[in-house]
């Protein structure tokens, strides 16, 4: 089912049902902004993965955001992460152990799950960590918490490329840049993903999140869509060249996530990811 919002095109689906073999073409070539895919993970699974989470006996690193988003990762980001990526490469090995032994814990594949649902959605293509130096594969994913009053500004996902810590993803894939959010636990308010009608090119370079920029237009004078991601179910969104946001967290509870981002190899025949 599809539905338009003047300026986007976000189409819901079932993880249940058949899935559309060519979604992530639809991404690509911008016939569609987004894709909601519902029933990923069951409801009861996810209050117990939030709940671990919170707990964190699992023992997963916490990298937090710059102090005034109020949020965190369980694992590393790269755009967090120094041009020096050894501590990085370390890190995703102890992770995906952890993230292992966290899904066993629970009575699930967490990254194979999410990975198959992505190559059902296109054309069977596997999805996997992106390659790093010799065997070190980069983060698939990390789980995200976002405190009361977290928040992610409005950015493109494409700036990522002209980070020096970006270079091994840059070498080894080619062409739009999608993510993926898988929601653990939605915010009480707010915190939802924010469409806005500008797409990166020219008249969108003032709103590039480089941390160089002095100039940023009103973010007022544009259209928007939210998106509701209820928990379980995930949003497959044309970041790369869609302005978007997380919107500030309202109430008490942390919302919990999944997150990564993904791009086809230069070899064509897989998607690589990187969290």
């Amino acid at each position: 089912m599809g539905e338009t919002a003047e300026f986007l095109t976000i189409t819901q689906l079932d993880a249940g049902t058949t899935l559309p073999a060519d979604a992530f073409d639809q991404l690509r070539d911008g016939r569609v902004d987004a894709f909601v895919v519902r029933g990923v993970f069951a409801p009861d699974l996810c209050v117990e993965m939030a709940a671990a989470l919170e707990s964190n006996a699992t023992g997963f690193e916490v990298t937090d955001f710059p102090g005034p988003f109020q949020s965190f990762f369980y694992g590393r980001n790269l755009n967090l992460n120094a041009p020096e990526l050894d501590g990085y490469f370390s890190a995703a090995a102890r992770f995906q152990t952890d993230l292992a032994r966290f899904g066993v814990s629970l009575g699930v594949d967490i990254k194979g799950h999410i990975a198959s649902v992505m190559s059902a959605l296109d054309h069977g293509r596997p999805f996997e960590a992106a390659p790093g130096p010799g065997t070190s594969p980069h983060f698939f994913t990390t789980f995200r918490g976002h405190r009361p009053g977290g928040y992610i500004p409005a950015h493109f996902d494409n700036e990522q490329g002209f980070r020096p810590s970006y270079r091994h993803v840059a070498a080894a894939t080619e062409g739009e840049i999608i993510s993926f959010v898988v929601t653990l636990a939605e915010a009480e308010a707010g915190g939802m993903l924010e469409l806005y009608d500008l797409l990166s090119g020219d008249p969108a370079e003032g709103h590039r999140n480089d941390d160089g920029s002095a100039c940023k237009p009103d973010l007022a004078t544009l259209r928007s869509q939210t998106i509701r991601v209820s928990a379980g179910s995930m949003v497959l969104a044309r970041s790369g060249r869609r302005l978007h946001r997380v919107q500030p967290v309202e109430g008490t509870r942390t919302r919990w996530t999944l997150c990564s981002f993904m791009a086809v190899s230069r070899s064509g025949d897989r998607t690589y990811c990187w969290g």
